[in-house]
């Protein structure tokens, strides 16, 4: 009796694990694409995504090897507080004549200003300050801010993100526009692809156009790993990139 109780109690509790692991929802990331979405993580939810690149810039015929990472918070239903961080072999190359790199350390916040409006995006606003205490060759840089405005809108299995960007670059003085826009479309409730446009506008500097794409894969609703490949376009400077990591999120 006690046997059959004890089994009985067993396949409740596991009855139970699962349907909230399946109801709950999948981790939401803002890598490995360039577009950030629009969505914040929970209140009281800690997430960390992170990401290794490879680029080969044909400029100086170098390679940069970076790790990047993005530590989120949520401090409030519409809040999340960010910590960027980007090192490496030629990290500081990497920062300044890509359009990937960022910052090698910045603190940043993300605010949800309209969500699950029928009839609008979903729209959010991202802001960045670069702390300028890291220094591979004595140029420590600027306390250089950044403002990003996230448009998002999910149709069924596929979602449409843009982003636009007015940012000091991390070494210079100088404002930067950086635009980037993608497509993401669900094959399976694992298996999601991507392909994306980013490009970046400096006064006295042709544009850098830029195109990716890849795969993200759920292993379970708090962990994803992906990969993406991707090169600029329009330009006879060919700068050839793939980055690969994963996210989780702990609550």
């Amino acid at each position: 009796m006690t046997n059959k109780l004890l089994a009985g109690l067993l396949l409740t509790g596991g009855m139970l694990f699962s349907t909230v692991t399946q109801a709950q929802d999948k981790i939401n990331t803002d890598r490995p694409d360039q577009t950030d979405g629009a969505s914040v993580v929970e209140q009281k939810t800690l997430q960390l995504e992170t990401e290794f690149y490879y680029n080969k810039l044909s400029t100086s015929g170098k390679t940069a090897l970076i790790s990047s990472s993005l530590i989120r918070y949520g401090l409030f239903k519409n809040i999340e507080a960010r910590l960027l961080v980007e090192q490496g072999q030629e990290r500081d190359l990497f920062i300044s004549e890509t359009t990937q790199g960022q910052y090698p350390l910045a603190l940043s916040t993300k605010i949800s200003l309209v969500k699950d409006k029928k009839r609008l995006p979903d729209i959010a606003l991202i802001s960045y300050l670069h702390i300028p205490v890291t220094s591979h060759s004595g140029n420590y840089g600027y306390w250089s801010p950044q403002v990003t405005l996230v448009l998002e809108k999910e149709l069924d299995k596929l979602t449409v993100t843009a982003n636009g960007s007015y940012k000091q670059e991390a070494f210079e003085k100088r404002w930067i526009w950086q635009v980037s826009g993608d497509l993401k479309y669900e094959l399976t409730d694992r298996f999601t692809v991507f392909g994306e446009y980013f490009a970046q506008y400096a006064p006295g500097d042709s544009p850098i156009h830029n195109a990716d794409g890849g795969v993200l894969y759920h292993i379970t609703s708090d962990l994803l790993v992906h990969l993406a490949f991707g090169h600029t376009i329009f330009t006879a400077e060919r700068n050839y990139f793939g980055n690969a990591g994963l996210a989780f999120r702990m609550h």
